[in-house]
């Protein structure tokens, strides 16, 4: 009931704030003030990245072992002084299946085993699990433990403080090095503990006879990916291990040697994993599109998991990242995810990853951000733009960021005209569900870009303004909602004030390019990446208002300079 009270309150603030004024004024840069732990967690995140950027030893280090592990015979906890001669199997469950009611659940342990006798469930239950569920999925992981010859297993539920907050933060930075160095990994399959989907499948084409082993492999596919879509940190876990075990009840499966074998098999069923990878993502297969399994395809595909907290999109996956960003990125559930994100983009940024320049707070969450202003950074948390990934930097970018968070890159630039509702799909051949604006460009780039439609003469760009829609369920009909009305808003005068820019002097507004994206398809040119920029000072800093989406274009004929933006 009290976060039901907390989202109406936000919402009303929200309005109010709409009613009495944008939430940020652009013409005189006021923005929202937040509070200083915010601002705190910034600056130390700052301070710990540049601390670890001169101290290569650091990084250099071994990898953290456990804290603690459990050892399976004794059932107890036992704290691990950096033994790491200690090997280890790890867990990879769901903490609370019983949100999940679709299917019933079946609590039960097969003892078959030899020697199953001799292993004691640790007697400590977290809140919110239940004692027969936790001994269930420990007993499946000791099993694998016991076969391995080994007698410790890893448990996050257990073997991380989840009442202290220091643990907890002290914890989930080393989780990669935990997976990583780990013997196995046990995933636990929902789907056979539920007894469910055995026969169910990925939609498959009726007009074509499936074989016997291929129906065999499908449904082992479908036993094997469980419901892994249900939880976020799972692309760490099964990413990261070197082996992957699928186990419930009595049933294990070799996910490793699967994937290795399904070549064999035939080209639908290796299709068929493919196109399942974004639900089990270990390390061996590819995604869809023959894309190889990345980071950035794990943070889209975090999009569809159901999490209890927002910010485990963004911890659930963090050991897939350097350690220079897991080791720096605060760790605090207290923290808004909206800044959690915004430090998390500055960091890979900071790292190099200029593809984080295109996260854009969403229209679904409020406007949020630590206080310090910098506009190329999301102001509340979101995603970038679906079917982007492995975006390749330009060359000569140089870019730099300096210790008031101002980015300094040298980029090729467009200048523009207007900024239009869009009207049509730009630039791109096929149709990008994100776009939410036209960016027409001034006459002179007219050699550039297509005209769309010819009769008009206009040349334009596929655009993103902030808040973005991306991700829309575009199958929901009906009025919008307030957080919607209000993101709508905030475009609308986003819009207003960069043509007033734009018609007031020519050049402070463009489109900066720092990237693109190579397609794998023949004939398919390659997307170009753009800041769409503005400035108050008559060029000497500019700020970031959205980004667009072009194919690629020829630099001969346009200009280059060093832009910094706030």
């Amino acid at each position: 009931m009290n976060l039901y009270l907390l989202a109406l309150f936000r919402w009303l603030r929200t309005l109010v704030q709409v009613r009495l004024g944008s939430s940020r004024n652009l013409d005189d840069q006021s923005f929202i003030t937040k509070p200083d732990r915010a601002r705190v967690a910034w600056v130390n995140a700052m301070q710990k990245f540049d601390a670890l950027d001169k101290n290569t030893d650091a990084l250099s280090a071994p990898r953290h072992v456990p804290t603690r592990l459990i050892n399976i015979f004794t059932g107890q906890v036992e704290t691990i002084q950096n033994d790491t001669t200690k090997r280890y199997v790890i867990a990879s469950y769901l903490w609370n299946p019983d949100r999940f009611s679709d299917t019933s659940e079946h609590y039960s342990v097969d003892a078959e085993e030899r020697e199953l006798h001799r292993l004691h469930c640790p007697s400590e239950v977290p809140a919110g699990l239940s004692r027969e569920y936790l001994q269930e999925i420990f007993f499946l992981v000791a099993r694998e433990a016991l076969l391995m010859g080994l007698e410790y297993v890893w448990m996050d539920s257990i073997c991380v403080n989840q009442a202290d907050p220091e643990d907890v933060a002290r914890e989930i930075p080393r989780m990669s090095d935990y997976y990583s160095n780990a013997a196995c990994c046990v995933a636990v399959s929902e789907a056979l503990r539920r007894r469910y989907a055995t026969t169910k499948g990925p939609p498959q084409d009726d007009t074509q006879s499936e074989s016997r082993a291929e129906q065999a492999w499908r449904r082992i596919i479908t036993w094997m990916k469980g419901y892994h879509a249900k939880r976020v940190w799972v692309f760490q876990e099964t990413y990261l291990a070197r082996k992957v075990i699928v186990r419930a009840r009595n049933i294990r499966i070799d996910a490793n040697e699967l994937v290795k074998t399904s070549d064999s098999v035939s080209p639908k069923s290796r299709s068929l994993l493919s196109i399942t990878s974004d639900e089990f993502p270990i390390s061996l297969p590819v995604s869809d599109w023959d894309r190889p399994m990345s980071p950035e395809l794990c943070l889209q595909y975090c999009r569809k998991r159901d999490c209890a907290f927002l910010h485990d999109n963004i911890y659930g996956i963090l050991g897939l990242f350097p350690p220079k960003i897991r080791q720096s990125l605060p760790v605090d559930y207290q923290l808004s995810p909206g800044i959690i994100l915004a430090i998390f983009s500055y960091l890979r940024v900071r790292d190099g990853d200029l593809s984080a320049l295109l996260t854009l707070q969403h229209e679904f969450y409020e406007r949020d951000e630590p206080g310090l202003g910098v506009s190329w950074l999301p102001a509340g948390f979101g995603w970038q733009p679906g079917d982007i990934f492995d975006v390749m930097s330009h060359a000569e970018l140089l870019p730099h960021v300096d210790p008031e968070g101002i980015l300094h890159m040298s980029m090729y630039f467009l200048e523009v005209k207007e900024v239009a509702t869009i009207l049509s799909f730009s630039s791109i051949a096929a149709e990008h569900e994100d776009f939410n604006i036209e960016v027409h460009l001034t006459p002179r780039h007219a050699e550039l870009l297509p005209r769309r439609p010819p009769q008009t003469g206009i040349y334009h760009i596929g655009g993103i303004l902030e808040p973005s829609n991306s991700g829309r369920e575009p199958s929901f009909f009906g009025p919008p909602t307030l957080r919607q009305q209000i993101a709508t808003k905030e475009r609308v005068e986003r819009q207003r004030f960069l043509n007033r820019k734009a018609k007031k002097r020519r050049g402070e507004v463009v489109l900066a390019t720092f990237g693109e994206q190579s397609w794998s398809f023949e004939e398919v040119p390659n997307w170009w990446f753009w800041l769409l920029l503005a400035t108050d000072d008559e060029g000497k800093t500019w700020r970031r208002f959205g980004i667009a989406i072009s194919h690629e274009v020829n630099i001969g004929s346009i200009a280059r300079k060093r832009f910094s933006i706030r």
